[in-house]
């Protein structure tokens, strides 16, 4: 018996394309000359229950030019650097059970009985690929087009992907980069067995949610941050792959949290950050979110506030909602350029490629080196009381804050908020109970902002949807007036979640 080889972590990057990209991504100079063509045919198992699946393995039996070769993987989600990997020649295209020894999958399958495997789905790819050399690094770049099948159904596979063969990973994304200027380069988190499963399960694409991430006590700095910024990297290009299919208004929502958290995460961690590339990407990353933020607030406008039912015959109400929804179509059509442009996609593969082997990790500050490199609780407590300082700063006489204002306290609280939750695992058990009420605190403080900014966003749209028609500029001061009856309202609200929020005790003390 042939023992599995274990790759300890599999260090690749993937990119998504659209048919006219991987035409001109093959005349790329790399993959236009000394390259090798090879049909893949795999095949994915499970239990019937998807016992695999649900501890993160995949399963698969691939035949590469007549020979088959079984792999199982250890998914770890947003983790692109950490995916175990266990390969074995076999015999057969059907799984062989004594390569299972000494991988995840030799328990569970133990347990459930290997007999219980069942066939799945399977992909069929045409791969063109070639190893390319950058200094003493070996990546291989492989252009892969197919499909994955499971029964009648169907979905195609156009993908870049760039794994590391040996070496250092600043080789794989130099090389990456030499493909940025054929392509809109689409990162993304998901492996074609996640897309498999999907499928089977005939389950559409969801918006994603943020990725919980665990910090524990004695995870480094360095590690924490990584950890972060990868969740919150692949809840960004979830969210913006599914946008790019269809319109989603959960999904253009997850997709400025994720923005969101990437700013909390740089405001978190900014102590061992350089200020200018740091700087750079922090404004990249409000510009993404600019681009957005036009058709969230007409989403929220429009789900809260048009259609009520009331006047439904009303000629002017149909009128308003008619502008209300050209205005939406536009503001989308505005994300979608945005979300599709180069500058974008040099945003998320920017940041990925600084989380992986930025300057940050080389810093010889004694101070930052030792925050990087020591106990995340460290870097925690400073981040945590810095932003907390700012909060209480910017919201101490909540009454007299004028929208602008409110509007920053409110984006803050955020910040503070996702930076809590970031650190949920870090303290242990015993800070739980406080962890909790903080967070609760905050999020009450956050909603109580976040309709006070809806109020004036509504303002805002209800005006401009009316523009220079006199009936519907008076059908406007009508709802805005109805509208300032619930500022008063929502501001001592808000001044009573700051209270509350001031006197919960910190978890990280």
């Amino acid at each position: 018996m042939v023992r599995p080889s274990k790759t300890p972590t599999e260090v690749e990057l993937k990119f998504l394309l659209v048919p006219r990209e991987r035409r001109a991504l093959a005349r790329n100079p790399l993959l236009a000359r000394a390259t090798t063509q090879t049909d893949l045919s795999s095949v994915y198992y499970d239990t019937p229950g998807w016992a695999l699946r649900k501890q993160g393995i995949t399963l698969r039996v691939r035949r590469v030019n007549g020979a088959f070769l079984q792999t199982i993987k250890s998914e770890a989600g947003s983790n692109l650097f950490d995916r175990g990997e266990w390969e074995t020649k076999i015999h057969g295209a059907e799984p062989d059970r004594f390569a299972f020894a000494g991988t995840p999958a030799e328990d569970i399958l133990g347990a459930k009985g290997v007999d219980t495997l069942i066939r799945l789905f399977s992909t069929e790819v045409q791969r063109t690929s070639r190893i390319v050399k950058e200094g003493s690094d070996r990546v291989e770049v492989s252009l892969d087009h197919g499909e994955i099948v499971a029964g009648a159904l169907r979905q195609p596979i156009d993908e870049l992907e760039f794994e590391l063969k040996g070496g250092d990973a600043d080789g794989l994304f130099a090389v990456a980069r030499r493909f940025a200027g054929d392509a809109v380069l689409r990162l993304s988190f998901e492996s074609k067995a996640e897309r498999g499963y999907r499928l089977v399960a005939e389950e559409a694409p969801a918006a994603q949610n943020g990725e919980a991430v665990h910090i524990r006590g004695d995870t480094t700095g360095a590690d924490a941050f990584a950890l972060v910024m990868r969740a919150c990297l692949a809840q960004v290009c979830g969210n913006a792959n599914l946008l790019r299919e269809r319109k989603n208004t959960e999904a253009l929502h997850q997709l400025r949290v994720g923005l969101r958290r990437l700013g909390a995460a740089f405001a978190t961690f900014r102590p061992i950050l350089p200020g200018k590339e740091l700087s750079k990407m922090d404004a990249e990353i409000k510009w993404m979110g600019g681009e957005l933020d036009t058709a969230r607030d007409l989403d929220v406008f429009i789900e809260n506030n048009a259609r009520s039912g009331k006047d439904e015959d009303d000629s002017r109400l149909r009128a308003f909602g008619d502008r209300l929804d050209a205005a939406q179509y536009a503001s989308y059509d505005r994300a979608l350029v945005a979300i599709d442009s180069k500058r974008f996609a040099m945003l998320v593969f920017n940041c990925s490629e600084w989380v992986e082997i930025g300057s940050w990790r080389r810093s010889r500050d004694e101070k930052v080196a030792g925050l990087r490199d020591g106990a995340a609780s460290a870097l925690a407590c400073a981040g945590l009381g810095r932003l907390s300082r700012k909060l209480r700063k910017a919201a101490k006489h909540m009454r007299a804050l004028d929208p602008q204002a409110r509007h920053r306290a409110r984006i803050k609280a955020k910040k503070l908020r996702y930076a809590a939750e970031f650190f949920a695992e870090t303290f242990g058990r015993h800070s739980k109970a406080h962890r909790s009420k903080f967070i609760a605190s905050l999020a009450k403080l956050q909603d109580a902002l976040g309709e006070l900014n809806d109020l004036t966003v509504a303002h805002q749209t209800l005006l401009e949807a009316a523009g220079e028609n006199a009936a519907l500029a008076f059908h406007s001061g009508c709802e805005v007036g109805e509208h300032d009856q619930d500022e008063v309202r929502l501001l001592q609200k808000a001044a009573r979640g700051y209270e509350d929020w001031r006197r919960a005790k910190a978890f990280w003390r």
